[in-house]
């Protein structure tokens, strides 16, 4: 029997939600509290029943997992509680949980669980103590080979692994990190309570003391690149991964959507025979526009040197940007298409384009279809033709708020 891989995505709101359907197997999310992404926006905790019927009316059904992945104080056990008898009464399909007392509070109360990476199992020894413990699955350390990780899924008996394929690094044990916490002296941005301010994606100067020479100067050493492994899907099912877990709580819906698909089609691709170099060079070329800071393997052929350090360039290097090329007018339910005012031609606009559609609690992508203008269709529009700003209709399937922004991405 053919068992595929879950492709298992982030999300933090409803946009970011709403726009992987389809896309991929399972989600996992964070309410405000408890959850290793503090900063991201999040959803509200009142609506855990609302998110696992949308999950699970899907076509076909998402699994949804609910972030309780912070180290826990005595003062919150009750609350913590609390929040996971909601998310099994709300049928959240499983918690992940890193703290034994959330593990402890989820057995009692009869609620599925995934062991954090932040646990950093490393060793079969650690996961049998886990699946001991009940378990259903295991996100693994990220400090492992992919024959390490190999060996533990075929010594577990009945427990499942899962693994980063793709997103941010941390040059800390899977993220164990107390750098945050002590540069700014206070345990409110410990990275284990999910509010890192990220000290290692700064420039840093650093002095041999005894040869008063400067090892790094002004360099961000620490700086890891993001991890992609969309060139080795093959390796990974044949490593019998049960599930590929994309990192990015924190990006936008348009990063998300691109990098599920990139994974869905790389996934399914390869059980239907098609995976090759020619795809795989798509891909990348698809994941290099959105949010990266450079791309590596990880541990899992060698252990990582500088080259897999971005040195020299903060945040997102990628050579694509967000333009803002106009708004919304109106919008016709019955017709599915808006009025726009284009109001800058800085780049030409064209039939099969995609934009990025902002309003104040919407965020949409659309495939340019149709676009109409002085009542005929037209095929592109340019300064070369046109003087911005203009007015011109354009078929969304979505509806969208009038003033929303308009977008498109290019270098």
């Amino acid at each position: 029997m053919e068992i595929r891989p879950e492709l298992l995505v982030p999300v933090q709101d409803w946009n970011s939600l709403k726009i992987i359907s389809g896309l991929a197997d399972a989600i996992y999310f964070g309410v405000e509290q408890y959850n290793m992404r503090q900063k991201a926006i999040n959803f509200e905790r009142k609506d855990l029943t609302k998110i696992s019927e949308y999950c699970h009316n899907q076509n076909p059904p998402l699994k949804a997992y609910l972030t309780t992945n912070i180290l826990i104080y005595d003062t919150e056990l009750q609350d913590l509680e609390y929040l996971i008898i909601e998310a099994k009464d709300a049928k959240i399909d499983a918690i992940i949980a890193h703290d034994l007392a959330v593990i402890r509070i989820a057995k009692r109360n009869k609620m599925k669980f995934h062991i954090s990476t932040q646990a950093s199992v490393s060793n079969i020894e650690a996961a049998k103590f886990y699946e001991d413990l009940g378990a259903e699955r295991i996100i693994l350390a990220r400090e492992l080979s992919i024959k390490q990780i190999n060996l533990i899924k075929h010594l577990l008996s009945k427990t499942e692994i899962e693994c980063f394929v793709h997103g941010a690094m941390c040059t800390s044990i899977s993220g164990r990190c107390y750098f945050s916490a002590t540069i700014c002296d206070s345990e409110e941005y410990s990275a284990n309570r999910g509010n890192c301010v990220q000290p290692c994606r700064r420039e840093w100067r650093v002095i041999d003391d005894e040869n008063n020479e400067f090892i790094y100067n002004g360099q961000m050493f620490l700086n890891a690149k993001d991890l992609c492994m969309i060139e080795y899907i093959p390796e990974l099912i044949d490593a019998n991964i049960d599930a590929f877990k994309i990192e990015g709580r924190m990006k936008d819906p348009l990063y998300i959507k691109t990098v599920s698909e990139c994974y869905r089609e790389a996934i399914d691709s390869y059980f239907d025979g098609t995976y090759g170099k020619e795809k795989i060079t798509n891909w990348l070329k698809r994941l290099s526009m959105v949010y990266n800071r450079g791309f590596h393997t990880g541990f899992y052929f060698h252990r990582p040197t500088i080259e897999d350090i971005e040195l020299n360039r903060r945040g997102n290097i990628s050579e694509f940007k967000k333009h803002y090329i106009g708004k919304i007018l109106s919008y016709d339910q019955n017709s599915k298409s808006a009025n726009v005012l284009l109001e800058s031609l800085e780049f030409p606009l064209n039939i099969g384009d995609e934009i990025i559609i902002i309003g104040s609690n919407t965020y949409t992508i659309e495939t340019i279809k149709k676009m109409i203008y002085k009542g005929e269709k037209i095929k592109n529009i340019s300064r070369k033709r046109y003087t911005d700003p203009v007015k011109i209709n354009l078929r969304i399937n979505k509806e969208v708020e009038v003033n929303a922004k308009i977008y498109i991405i290019k270098k």
